[in-house]
């Protein structure tokens, strides 16, 4: 772990020793951007991420989060759709294409998760929601869960958005489904660190400069026996990972953590398209 990620670790214990106070688990209003665009480069290859958030019309209280994020050949297309009070997990469908081409869909229900898989016929041109259903499974909820939030990693960034505008020390925590593992996430918001950034806001010049930050710290635990390999990440990455926001308007500039086979890495904004006012 780099020696700045170490500091910013120690900022939020601090934080978190000095006002260990909760906040509820509520996202409440949609975020201040639209759309966001992260980008990470690692040797010979540029990984990329793009988040389109948006209410569901007709449906006041649901909002989809739609995720596409690519490296190399292989893309991943997610779309989840939630409970606006609470972050909560509705739905979720994930299209892998690449050497191999998937979807794996879920349905959260009160008491289990239904898991689908589907795999493309011979003729691909077929849209994944019309794939042949390869396998259907239900997924417990463990059994600890409680009244606690399930959410997507993914809906973390969400989130965290809401619990960086909060006093540090703030927190919140969630369990995160994975396929089928389960992880109880804590956030903790603090103070960040001054962060170089370089990125385009739609219909704006490009923003380029220093800007003062607000962190939020992202620690998961798995929660009881993990039924698969530990798959726990946000955009990627692992471990100790920590949001930056800008403190004026509270886009996520960046976002640290380790990554496979690299070790400490950050993955910065690259454009951002802000939600017109109401």
């Amino acid at each position: 772990m780099n020696k700045l990620l170490k500091l910013l670790l120690v900022s939020l214990l601090l934080a978190m020793t000095n006002t260990s106070h909760a906040v509820d688990n509520a996202v409440s209003k949609l975020p201040s951007w639209q759309q966001l665009e992260f980008e990470q480069k690692a040797f010979w290859a540029t990984a990329r991420s793009q988040l389109n958030i948006a209410p569901v019309a007709g449906k006041p209280d649901v909002w989809m989060l739609d995720v596409l994020s690519s490296v190399v050949d292989n893309s991943e297309q997610l779309k989840i759709s939630f409970d606006a009070a609470t972050g909560r997990v509705l739905s979720l469908s994930r299209v892998s294409r690449g050497k191999e081409q998937r979807m794996k869909a879920y349905q959260y229900e009160t008491k289990f998760i239904v898991r689908e898989r589907r795999t493309p016929p011979a003729d691909t041109s077929a849209p994944p929601e019309q794939w042949p259903v390869a396998r259907t499974n239900s997924v417990n909820y463990p059994a600890s869960r409680g009244t606690t939030v399930v959410t997507s990693p993914y809906l973390l960034l969400i989130l965290a958005s809401q619990l960086q505008a909060q006093e540090p020390g703030k927190s919140i925590e969630v369990i995160v489904h994975t396929d089928l593992n389960f992880y109880r996430v804590k956030l903790t918001s603090g103070n960040g660190v001054p962060v170089k950034a370089n990125f385009q806001v739609t219909g704006q010049d490009a923003v380029s400069g220093t800007f003062e930050t607000n962190a939020v710290a992202i620690y998961a635990s798995p929660e009881g026996k993990l039924e698969d390999k530990d798959d726990f990440s946000l955009l990627g990455l692992q471990g100790e990972i920590i949001l930056l926001f800008d403190r004026n308007s509270g886009l996520p500039l960046q976002i640290r953590g380790e990554a496979p086979r690299i070790g400490s890495t950050e993955i910065n904004l690259k454009s951002a398209t802000l939600r017109a006012a109401p």
